[in-house]
Parts: C-alpha cells; sequence; structure tokens
C-alpha cells in the first residue's frame, strides 16, 4: 500500500507544473481577483507559485497524521489567505477556485490509477480519499479562517478610526480643549465617546474641555447619563467640562426628562464660551 501511495505522491509532484497550468486554463476574467486572467503579471505568477504548493502540500497529507497535515496545510494557508484579502478577491472567488482545485486533483488521481503499472485498486483510491479530502477540506477551512483574520482586524482598526474622528478633541490652547459634537448619540457613540475623549484629554493635557452640542438635535436618558458619566470622569483626572450651545428642544427634552444640568457650567454658545476663557487668559 505504502508503494502504491508512494507512487501517486511521486506523479502527482511530477506533473505539479502541468497540474497548475491545466488549474489556470479554468480560470476567467474577474475584475479586482487575484485569478482573473487580465490580474498582472506578477500576480498570476505568485497564483501559479501558490497553487503549485498546495498540490505538494496536500500530496504529502498521504504520509501524514491529521495534526501533521493541519500544521503543515495551516502554515501555508495563513500566507495564502491573507494575500488574497489584502486584494479585491471575494470570498466567492475563494470557495469556486478550492473547488476547482478539488476537481482538477481527482482528475490526476484518477489519470494516475489508469496509467500506473501498479494493480490500483478500489480500496486504494478509497484509502486515498480518506487522506487527501479531509486535506483538501482543511485548505478551504484554513485559508478562509486567515482571510477572515485579516478582514476582522482590518474592520475593527477602522472602526477604531471612526470612533476617534466622531469624537476628536481640538486643542484651541495648551490647556483648552474642544470637542463638537454632531449627529445624534445613541448609547454606543456616547461609550465611545466617553472613552476616546478621555484618552485624548490625558494624551493632550488639558485643564479645560468644551462640549459643544449645538450640532445635537436628540438626547435620551440614557445619553444624557453618559454625558454626566463623561464629566464626572474628567473631574477626577482633573479636567473641567463646560457645555456650551445646548438647543432649545434638546433642553425642553432634558427638563421633561428629569435630567439636571445645574450642576455643570453652560454657556448658549461657543463663542461666548470661548470669549470668557479668552479674558480668563489675558
Amino acid at each position: 500500500m505504502e508503494t502504491k501511495a508512494k507512487a501517486l505522491y511521486d506523479y502527482l509532484i511530477a506533473n505539479t507544473e502541468q497540474f497548475t497550468e491545466n488549474w489556470t486554463s479554468h480560470q476567467k476574467v474577474k475584475e479586482g481577483s487575484d485569478y482573473s486572467t487580465d490580474a498582472p503579471s506578477h500576480v498570476k505568477e505568485k497564483i501559479k507559485s501558490q497553487i503549485g504548493k498546495y498540490v505538494q502540500i496536500v500530496a504529502k497529507t498521504l504520509f501524514q497524521t491529521e495534526a501533521e497535515m493541519k500544521e503543515n496545510i495551516s502554515s501555508w494557508t495563513k500566507q495564502t489567505g491573507s494575500d488574497r484579502a489584502q486584494s479585491k478577491t471575494s470570498l466567492n472567488e475563494v470557495a469556486w477556485n478550492m473547488s476547482l482545485f478539488r476537481r482538477v486533483y481527482w482528475d490526476y488521481v484518477r489519470q494516475f490509477a489508469r496509467q500506473s503499472d501498479l494493480d490500483i485498486t478500489a480500496e486504494d483510491i478509497f484509502l486515498w480519499e480518506e487522506k487527501l479530502n479531509p486535506a483538501l477540506d482543511y485548505v478551504l477551512e484554513s485559508f478562509i479562517a486567515s482571510y477572515m483574520e485579516v478582514l476582522m482586524n482590518r474592520l475593527h482598526a477602522q472602526s477604531l478610526l471612526i470612533r476617534e474622528l466622531s469624537a476628536p478633541v481640538i486643542t484651541l490652547t495648551s490647556k483648552i480643549g474642544l470637542l463638537p459634537i454632531i449627529g445624534d448619540i445613541d448609547t454606543t457613540r456616547a461609550n465611545s465617546i466617553l472613552e476616546s475623549t478621555l484618552q485624548q484629554s490625558v494624551q493632550y493635557q488639558i485643564s479645560t474641555l468644551i462640549l459643544d452640542f449645538s450640532g445635537v438635535f436628540i438626547v435620551d436618558t440614557m445619553v444624557a447619563q453618559q454625558i454626566f458619566h463623561l464629566i464626572e470622569t474628567l473631574q477626577l483626572v482633573g479636567v473641567k467640562t463646560i457645555l456650551s450651545g445646548i438647543r432649545p428642544e434638546v433642553a425642553q427634552t432634558a427638563i421633561q426628562l428629569g435630567i439636571d444640568f445645574s450642576g455643570v457650567q453652560t454657556e448658549s454658545s461657543l463663542k461666548n464660551v470661548i470669549q470668557k476663557l479668552a479674558l480668563q487668559e489675558i
């Protein structure tokens, strides 16, 4: 049995280049895909190299334990999955090409069985299937895991950037900062503002922060609580907070909800705040 498996392995390795060409011949034009026939030449060559490596890696699984197979494959798919995620290649394209890879792979196993001088039996084919198909399944599984890890890390980084941009503390002087808040504030955004503002206030070493609400039209109880939480937290790190630009409709809503701003310094407009602070600086 080992002799036949070794012969199949040698056949697959010897035909790696032809296998890759066969696989490539099924590709079509797919805009933005690394697999597309109109992809840049250096991308095409890289894809061919990766496919050839897959052929060899899967062939080795004929002699490996499951643990060895997974370790061998995952070390390779970690890189290739990352490469595809960095491009515009969709998961649909990945899945289709992995399916194509499987079909071509088994075509070569069939060719070997037909051409070999060895007595290849149905039992041999079934034993090879028990090795090759789990390996091919794991190629797809680990590839997608690597692909998604890159995407999720990218989304997380973008989410953090959006949070920072949605709550930018602007330094007016070395000690005074301004946080202009624009648009609707839900609980999630309020939490983000709390985290970002506290971090930026400490980073810029400001002693007074103006929270300008002239661009906010709705405030509910949960959001108000977060605002007070922010004010209290800033106070703990030595930052005084001034609220400005609270719109009449927001003020009315606050009163109806029983929200008390009496303990917080407020100003009708940002202009008033800056003028008063400027006088204090003189």
